[in-house]
């Protein structure tokens, strides 16, 4: 066959232009990789909050470490700072303003919409995403003025939901509040737990407040409270609250003599407040997961082996996998929207439909930026041995 030179200048030349492109090409993506995605974790090391962050966060670097082996966000790796804010807001506020100043395209911040208010505003006003993993309250979002603020968690409107449900169902028709008016995430618990309740046909026979300290201790003894639930004998007592003063006012309540069921929300998750109820039987949570060996999700058995390997200890609460989740849920975004800037990387999140995430299908909408009627797992405990129930989802997400 006879080439002519002009077929062959032809041929070079494109072979020259296809270079160009490709080295532009090549050059851009470098030039967007000139350093790494940076996420920075704004949460809680020590502090009450510590038990609920600390293994979320673990969770998150588990899943930074697998999305960079399969080729990070758009060639780029992905690095995870980690500050402790000590459960203290403004402490969180000022590490937030320091990742913002480094170039963050992510913060994470505490798993508690009180406490991480502050970090998260510092997001928002800088126009960069934020995640709080495992909150469990719609003011993680524009409810809150955050309208770049997300939760992984799935929220109380749901969890109560699934609790009053669960209880009427299978407790008791009459119960008694146990209400911990120490942050809005117990106190709407409780709230939520009763509306979907007596919408169930439920009676409420009394509500007993109680507060804690921000160290995690009852700021007064519950005596009283005991004692106003044991006149009730309701079939059941809806105990709204967090380890350690939750964890004191239950072993105030069997201490009491009352083996009335108690069921509880995420709050309440874990073993590692256990020795503070000996043998407790009849305790019942709504959480994320079972962290006890028998959970049916291979993906929370997958993520939970890995903390296992890299921690060397056994998960102590659930909430965890939603560390995995808020890392996953960033970075399909990413890839949607082709960029990194909070607002467009926002608007990919409102339109997440049941997305497959290891804390479960994940959705948003413009005005929830939290999960409602993702299903939970109920957990009971019998002589101090915890043991998943089943997973349900609300019939009816209670605002």
């Amino acid at each position: 066959m006879k080439i002519s030179k002009k077929f062959l200048v032809g041929v070079a030349a494109a072979a020259l232009a296809a270079t160009g492109i490709s080295a532009m090409n090549a050059t851009s993506a470098n030039a967007a990789c000139d350093k790494p995605i940076l996420i920075g974790a704004a949460m809680a090391g020590t502090g009450f909050m510590a038990p609920f962050d600390g293994p979320a966060l673990e969770t998150a670097k588990i899943a930074v470490s697998r999305l960079n082996k399969s080729g990070g966000i758009d060639g780029c790796k992905v690095v995870l700072k980690f500050v402790d804010t000590g459960t203290n807001p403004d402490k969180g506020q000022q590490i937030a303003t320091q990742f913002v100043a480094e170039g963050a395209k992510l913060l994470l911040v505490t798993c508690d919409a009180d406490i991480n208010l502050k970090s998260a505003q510092v997001g928002e006003k800088a126009g960069v995403l934020v995640i709080a993993p495992c909150v469990g309250s719609t003011a993680m979002g524009p409810d809150n003025g955050l309208k770049l603020g997300y939760s992984l968690g799935s929220a109380v409107p749901g969890e109560a939901a699934i609790m009053a449900e669960y209880a009427y169902a299978s407790l008791g028709k009459t119960a008694t509040l146990f209400k911990d008016m120490s942050i809005a995430y117990t106190t709407s618990q409780c709230d939520s737990f009763a509306k979907r309740f007596k919408e169930l046909g439920g009676t409420i026979k009394s509500t007993q407040e109680f507060n804690q300290t921000q160290a995690g201790a009852l700021d007064k003894p519950v005596t009283a409270q005991v004692a106003a639930a044991k006149a009730d004998a309701a079939g059941v007592i809806a105990l709204c609250s967090y380890p350690g003063g939750g964890a004191e006012a239950l072993g105030a309540i069997r201490a009491g003599g009352i083996k009335t069921p108690v069921i509880s929300g995420f709050g309440m998750d874990g073993n590692f407040w256990a020795g503070a109820v000996p043998n407790l039987s009849n305790h019942y949570v709504v959480t994320y997961a079972s962290v006890h060996g028998d959970d049916t999700n291979a993906k929370i058995r997958s993520i939970l082996a890995a903390f296992k390997k890299a921690t060397g200890s056994a998960a102590a609460t659930s909430g965890l996998i939603t560390g995995a989740a808020s890392i996953e849920a960033f970075a399909l975004a990413a890839k949607r929207a082709g960029s990194t800037d909070g607002k467009k990387l926002a608007a990919e999140m409102d339109k997440f439909s049941n997305e497959k995430l290891t804390a479960g299908p994940t959705s948003f909408t413009p005005s929830l930026h939290v999960n409602v009627s993702r299903p939970m797992a109920i957990l009971k405990t019998t002589n101090g041995k915890t043991k998943l129930v089943k997973y349900a989802a609300a019939k009816k997400p209670t605002f």
